[in-house]
């Protein structure tokens, strides 16, 4: 079993291919939202920005708007983002279900 299947995760995550731009204290980079769940994304990077644990980030895309949320973890060049949860976020969220994935 890998370590992928053995997480338990409190909402599921849908595979997208998102591009949007994620900016932290650091600098900025674009890139692609590679799965997102209620509660955060996994984007992959084109380039370093310095990303660390508990940084705050934000994120942009045409498709979900703007968002923030805290860097929980790295790995090469995908971070993964846990969503500040409020009901714009959920919002923005259920709109890219409805209107985008189709």
């Amino acid at each position: 079993m890998t370590y992928r299947d053995s997480v338990q995760r409190t909402s599921p995550r849908t595979q997208t291919k998102i591009t949007g731009k994620v900016t932290c204290k650091f600098g900025s980079s674009n890139g692609i939202v590679r799965d997102l769940s209620d509660e955060g994304i996994c984007f992959q990077l084109l380039f370093d920005i310095g990303a660390q644990t508990g940084q705050e980030v934000t994120i942009q895309s045409e498709e979900l708007g703007f968002l923030t949320g805290i860097v929980r973890w790295y790995r090469g060049d995908k971070i993964g983002i846990k969503l500040k949860l409020s009901s714009n976020t959920a919002a923005q969220i259920s709109s890219y279900y409805k209107f985008f994935r189709q």
